[in-house]
């Protein structure tokens, strides 16, 4: 059901008593500017039904929690499921579905309209049309359309809603007048009465009352703000700016005390106040009447308006609720106060998956106040990483270590330069290279510091050693991080440390280590919700090869492939590379050569998209000899250019990429793009490969 009108128009009064009177069950989920992220949007709504059936999407926490879940291929078709499985009908309301902007929230609701089970009826209520399929759905006679020419009051209703119920006592001439002039407009109507009730000459107002549904607006807000006692008018006009509003906030916000007696008094009197609870504690303002206070707030003291925002995100940082505090000091003009907050903040929203949250921040900002500080272009950092929005991320560190910031980050990194190279190391993208490099540097600064990061940095430098084929040294890290990570509730990291471990040792030829580190893994992400996520299936995904090693492979089997279902929707790729290996070897040992050949192929493009894999792209090479016949083996013409022969003996000489580029004065993509050649021409698919193939072709 679509319900769309402009405000006034009765859209939540027509859905309530819709509700009172149909015995379906009703989960109802009022929207805001700040639910335009599908992990926001998303987790209201599992609550509303939850609500409902107490034990509703316990499974989807997990999921929603995760920085980057992609929820509407990640998310959304478990929650189909479940919904189909439920006993009965429901109905699913979103109210105020215009304050959605966001393309992924969109995109999210659309695979839910396709495929919502026969029990559940959406209901869409807003000012808007979304933006969905709205024309075939018309044509499938999918959806039933109210709006305002539906809800708009009759003659009838006019004379029945102001002289039978509110007792106004009109002519038929004068209810004629004012349903001409509002058209019909409930909430116009309303505001007539609140003016008209007390007048003396009800019939000499009507007959001044005129102009266009917004003129009225504006006549009736004159009328009606001017008819509030001075403390009282004074109240709403500074609490307008507020989304919601409870006893301690008004104070705080207004200046004043007393102020949950006052919205009680409110609400009786049908100011336009709208309970949020039933403990009357929070509250809002009818939208229309917010609108038209915040309007007389601009008009009469506009002086007002910093300090009554700088007081609000005050009162909303010092009780948690970051975001809205964000939109007040932004509202304030004080920036400083705003970036402060997000760079505090930022961190902990990240990890329980608000990546379109911060993000929503950010955008709130004047673009050149992220781009000329640290701080800001950091978080934008994080953000467009866990986005896979990689040349933007670096676009955001360049900015960032260009802007500068002296002493220790707010999120307590020691410095700008931390910072960045905690990002590279812990967001490799691919280059294994760059990622060692970034991980010894973040370890030097940060690895000895008492600070969040200092398991992280340990995590990542075992990592990258482990990637570079260094076994040995990266397992005292990794110890290190399985002990510090659990000692500050780092479950991501203890995680982490555990399934490396559990890798290690399979490389060590230790499976019975491996399979107790795994199952250790797995059990870190069943108690600390992250089964659902990516890190979780990188935890079933290593137990799936330690039972490999050990020869079970059909539970290997199961259990790497269901790893591999959650790290498809969005993973590190080396971590993703390394899980279609296992998996691939599992199928060549049952027999499934072509479905051993097909994993290796998504592994080669996604390590053919990366600068650097480290031991994965040998480990790919050798998998691929063994699935190979001999006589395709031979490959290669061992035509080098001498630019391409020069480049092969730096590599002999066991110079890196970059090294490379730098000793020849050429570009790192020029000497990538020569490596890449080598390989081709030579029939190889690693340095090591290359090098001996030249050898042996007398190349070198």
């Amino acid at each position: 059901m679509l319900l769309v009108a402009p405000p006034g128009f009765g859209k939540t009064t027509l859905l309530g008593q819709w509700k009172d009177t149909d015995g379906r069950p009703f989960a109802w989920v009022t929207l805001d500017g700040a639910d335009n992220d599908p992990v926001v949007l998303w987790t209201y709504i599992i609550l509303a039904i939850r609500a409902l059936q107490p034990t509703f999407g316990e499974g989807l926490d997990s999921a929603l929690r995760v920085a980057g879940t992609d929820v509407t291929h990640a998310v959304i078709p478990q929650l189909l499921n479940e919904l189909e499985s439920l006993d009965g009908e429901l109905v699913l309301v979103l109210e105020d579905y215009h304050s959605i902007t966001s393309p992924a929230c969109h995109g999210s609701l659309e695979l839910f309209v396709e495929r919502a089970p026969s029990n559940v009826s959406l209901v869409l209520s807003g000012r808007a049309d979304p933006p969905l399929p709205l024309g075939s759905m018309r044509v499938r006679g999918d959806f039933l359309e109210l709006r305002a020419v539906d809800l708009a009051f009759t003659d009838d209703e006019t004379a029945r809603f102001l002289n039978d119920q509110l007792g106004l006592g009109l002519s038929i001439d004068d209810l004629t007048v004012l349903q001409e002039r509002t058209e019909g407009w409930p909430a116009g109507l309303y505001l007539a009465y609140l003016s008209i009730h007390d007048a003396p000459d009800r019939a000499g107002f009507v007959t001044d009352f005129g102009g266009s549904s917004r003129h009225v607006v504006d006549y009736l807000t004159d009328v009606v703000v001017s008819g509030l006692d001075d403390p009282t008018r004074d109240f709403v006009l500074a609490t307008s700016i507020l989304e919601r509003m409870c006893g301690p906030l008004c104070d705080a916000v207004a200046g004043r005390r007393g102020s949950d007696g006052l919205l009680v008094d409110l609400e009786r009197a049908n100011l336009f106040l709208v309970p949020l609870d039933d403990r009357r504690e929070w509250y809002r303002y009818h939208r229309l009447f917010a609108d038209l206070l915040q309007d007389e707030l601009r008009r009469r003291q506009p002086e007002l308006l910093p300090g009554l925002h700088r007081r609000a995100s005050e009162w909303l940082a010092a009780s948690g609720d970051p975001g809205a505090a964000i939109t007040h000091a932004i509202a304030a003009g004080d920036l400083q106060a705003a970036t402060r907050l997000v760079a505090e903040n930022y961190l902990l929203t990240l990890e329980w998956g608000g990546v379109g949250t911060v993000a929503g921040w950010l955008e709130a900002f004047p673009r050149s106040a992220v781009v000329s500080d640290a701080r800001l272009s950091i978080v934008e950092a994080w953000v467009m990483s866990f986005l896979t929005r990689r040349d933007e991320a670096e676009v955001a560190l360049r900015n960032a270590l260009l802007a500068g910031y002296e002493g220790a980050m707010p999120d307590g990194a020691s410095s700008v330069e931390a910072s960045v190279a905690l990002l590279h190391a812990g967001v490799p993208w691919g280059d294994v290279g760059r990622m060692l490099t970034a991980a010894r540097q973040a370890f030097e600064l940060e690895g000895h510091r008492d600070s969040m990061w200092r398991a992280t940095t340990h995590v990542q430098l075992g990592w990258a050693l482990y990637l570079t084929g260094d076994p040995r040294e990266a397992r005292p890290y990794l110890e290190a991080a399985a002990v510090l990570a659990p000692q500050t509730g780092q479950w991501l990291n203890a995680l982490a440390a555990s399934a490396l471990l559990a890798w290690l040792a399979l490389d060590e030829g230790r499976p019975a280590e491996a399979e107790v580190a795994a199952q250790h893994a797995v059990e870190i992400g069943e108690a600390h919700g992250l089964s659902g996520t990516s890190p979780g299936g990188w935890a079933d995904a290593t137990l799936g090869a330690a039972l490999a090693g050990r020869g079970e492979l059909d539970a290997a089997d199961r259990q790497l492939a269901g790893g591999l279902e959650r790290l498809r929707a969005g993973t590190e790729p080396l971590i993703l590379v390394q899980t279609l290996l296992a998996l691939a070897k599992v199928r060549r040992a049952l027999g499934s050569i072509g479905d051993a050949r097909s994993l290796l192929g998504e592994a080669r493009e996604l390590i053919d998209q990366c600068a650097d894999p480290g031991i994965l792209g040998v480990r790919l090479h050798d998998l691929t000899r063994s699935l190979t016949p001999a006589y395709r083996r031979i490959g290669g013409d061992g035509s080098l250019t001498e630019r391409e022969l020069e480049v092969l003996k730096l590599f002999e000489k066991g110079l890196s990429q970059r090294q490379a580029a730098q000793t020849l004065y050429l570009s790192y993509n020029t000497i990538h793009s020569h490596t890449r050649s080598i390989y081709r021409k030579l029939g190889a698919y690693s340095r090591d490969e290359a090098i001996q193939r030249a050898r042996d072709l007398g190349l070198l």
